[in-house]
């Protein structure tokens, strides 16, 4: 339910996941360790004919390492990396290796794992007035209008859902047929107001009937693009609705990317940064659906991947209405973990510190700049201690975008008593098939 792309599907694994080097630990499975062993045991089995393999060790996202190694070579192209845990503090680490196989330029290869990622230090930014500062934007909310316009019912049956998921869902025809509770669907567009002059517009998709259905906020992720009916969604029971956050309609041929999200970002005000009315719109598209008499308020659900998931984490800190959130991969969690692992990975931009990040345990203070004391505003970690609802989440191990550090200081200060993680080693930005099946039985659970 992460994967909310509108594009033909593809099975080719996002990057840097290489099918040519294989990891796994015989001492944890999901690659996540403990402090009770004296050193860290990783298998390396390569697809080529191998020569050599050497490593480095490096902090999440850093690109300077602060260790390096031989590993052992054993029969069959396979290889044992030993590290000792007297040289990790608790978070999580990028193993690079470079694989000889006797021609050519040296294969790469990552594989990122976790220390004692529990006692994992996360340095606070949440400025002091940071749920005054919503709850304004909350109150200023209420009085936009929705003034919805509905566009014209399609029916889809099975044979079409399966076909619109290959063509233009990003997802497999069918991944989940015991999931199903329903084979004909019913979609639409919708659009509504929003705060900041903007009219909001998605798809929504629905079970034939009056309902009352659960409803599901089915949220981008980043990037100015077209977005995809949530027909699956649907056959799984659900009222479902995924949105356009920035104001543009759901299938255009050409997307203009719009000022202050990428370039030319305004940080003072604080109302001013591009994602205040981007947060406070996934709440109005909440207010949508619990408009409609065929959704049950009591099971509202946002998911979503990347940008999605991170506005996952939003809607359910803003909206106590949420009854359940699975964010996947989200991105930008942690902004002082951000700003420490680019600051040391530019030479044009001096750090006080080590350029492996190795001299210290959990990144320092925000900067004293208009960025540094906008951004604190708008990180997930900050809202995760306002959310009730259960959560769960996802992170893929060596996932360049929403790097694992910055998902795991989302969970870790999610204030739900009911909360799980599932880390996904090897894997890159991406969707898990398997994590959705996962995900559907979990929402049925928790909202029955």
């Amino acid at each position: 339910m992460e994967s909310n792309l509108a594009r033909p599907y593809g099975d080719k694994p996002s990057p840097p996941h290489d099918s040519r080097l294989a990891f796994w630990s015989s001492q944890s499975e999901d690659l996540l360790f403990d402090q009770a062993s004296d050193e860290i045991v990783i298998h390396c089995r390569a697809g080529l004919r191998s020569v050599a393999l050497d490593w480095t060790l490096n902090r999440n996202q850093f690109k300077t390492s602060f260790a390096e190694g031989q590993a052992e070579a054993i029969a069959g192209n396979r290889f044992i990396i030993r590290i000792p845990t007297k040289l990790l503090t608790p978070g999580f680490y990028d193993l690079r290796v470079r694989l000889d196989s006797g021609l050519g330029d040296p294969v790469p290869g990552i594989c990122s794992f976790g220390f004692a990622v529990g006692s994992m230090p996360i340095t606070d930014t949440r400025p002091n007035d940071f749920m005054e500062f919503w709850s304004k934007g909350l109150a200023a909310l209420q009085s936009v209008s929705l003034n919805a316009e509905l566009g014209e019912m399609e029916t889809f049956n099975s044979a079409a859902i399966n076909q619109y998921n290959l063509d233009h869902a990003a997802i497999p025809a069918d991944y989940d047929p015991q999931g199903h509770r329903v084979e004909v669907v019913e979609s639409c567009k919708v659009s509504f107001d929003g705060i900041g002059d903007k009219r909001i517009h998605g798809w929504l998709a629905k079970p034939e009937g009056e309902g009352p259905f659960p409803a599901m906020l089915v949220l981008p992720g980043a990037g100015f693009n077209a977005r995809p009916r949530p027909l699956e969604h649907a056959r799984h029971g659900y009222l479902a609705m995924d949105i356009q956050v920035h104001g543009q309609e759901v299938d255009l041929e050409e997307y203009p990317r719009l000022p202050g999200y990428y370039d030319g970002q305004v940080y003072e005000p604080v109302e001013d940064f591009y994602y205040y009315d981007v947060y406070l719109n996934v709440v109005q598209a909440i207010n949508y659906l619990l408009s409609r008499p065929d959704v049950d308020p009591d099971r509202i659900v946002v998911v979503g991947g990347s940008q999605g998931g991170r506005l996952s984490i939003v809607a359910a800190a803003l909206d106590p209405r949420v009854a359940a959130a699975v964010p996947a991969i989200p991105h930008s969690g942690d902004v002082a973990y951000l700003k420490w692992f680019k600051s040391a990975n530019d030479l044009n931009e001096p750090f006080a510190g080590a350029r492996d990040g190795m001299d210290r345990a959990a990144p320092p203070a925000m900067p004293a700049t208009a960025e540094g004391r906008c951004l604190p505003y708008f990180d997930p970690v900050n809202f995760a201690p306002e959310i009730t609802c259960p959560v769960l989440m996802n992170g893929g191990l060596v996932d360049p975008v929403s790097y694992v550090s910055g998902v795991w200081a989302i969970y870790e200060k999610l204030g739900s008593e009911n909360k799980a993680m599932v880390p996904l080693p090897g894997l890159g930005h991406d969707w898990s098939p398997e994590f959705d099946r996962m995900a559907w039985r979990w929402l049925d659970r928790v909202l029955d």
